[in-house]
């Protein structure tokens, strides 16, 4: 019984959270690359600012991946939004008001889309999260179908967060957090992720390789062991501010 009262106000808890990100994969091709840049980094950002001071969007991140394959989506959008209202909303589509914010129309100033290849969005509803404490410069994204979901998150409110919580700053640790997935749905999608946020590329490395902050986490006492399916080393190209 106080196991059950437990993780029923655990999940009570967690659904106060209800952000929902976003992520859309797109393969850039070399001869386009720096054309791409210039408009993520110059005047994407600019709109993607404008749509957080007005309250639309909680935040933006462009992703590049670290080591992709010549067939690998390269770069991936992050639209983080505060609720599914808002992530469904016709302001979703902040990128439109490019006329409004820079003075060009959206259809010139992203005319070079039409030659990049996108993959579908990828929704998940943010249902733990340890806030970050500074700007991250690489995430890692672990992605994973565990049998039970609700009792993965309870084991990692008692066991995983604390100890990041306690040893975080030592090893570059600057956030995580933790999204189950909204759509798509099926058995060849994970219906979970995490994200690891540090401030080096060799914060990170240490941290796949099983030393940092993961070193010493009580792994023996998840009722779960977590079978990652895939994870990715993600560096942030460029982001808006709170």
């Amino acid at each position: 019984m106080k196991k059950l009262i437990y993780l029923s106000l655990l999940l009570i808890s967690m659904g106060s959270y209800a952000q929902v990100i976003s992520f859309h994969p797109v393969k850039v091709s070399p001869e386009l690359l720096d054309s791409f840049l210039d408009v993520e980094t110059n005047h994407m950002k600019k709109i993607a600012q404008d749509a957080v001071e007005k309250g639309d969007l909680v935040g933006w991140r462009l992703l590049e991946l670290f080591n992709p394959s010549s067939d690998d989506y390269n770069y991936m959008f992050v639209n983080i939004y505060k609720d599914f209202d808002a992530a469904t909303s016709p302001k979703a589509l902040w990128w439109n008001n490019a006329e409004q914010v820079l003075g060009v129309k959206t259809s010139i100033l992203f005319d070079i889309y039409k030659d990049l290849e996108f993959d579908r969005r990828y929704f998940y509803e943010v249902k733990q999260q340890i806030a970050n404490t500074e700007a991250a410069t690489y995430v890692i994204l672990n992605f994973a179908s565990p049998k039970n979901v609700n009792q993965q998150m309870v084991d990692t409110d008692k066991y995983v967060i604390p100890h990041f919580k306690k040893n975080m700053n030592e090893h570059g640790m600057v956030g995580w957090g933790l999204g189950t997935k909204i759509t798509p749905q099926g058995s060849e999608y994970s219906s979970m992720m995490t994200w690891d946020s540090y401030n080096s590329l060799a914060a990170v490395m240490k941290h796949l390789a099983g030393y940092g902050v993961v070193k010493g986490l009580p792994f023996d006492k998840l009722s779960e062991p977590i079978e990652w399916e895939n994870r990715y080393i993600m560096k942030v190209i460029s982001s808006t501010t709170n």
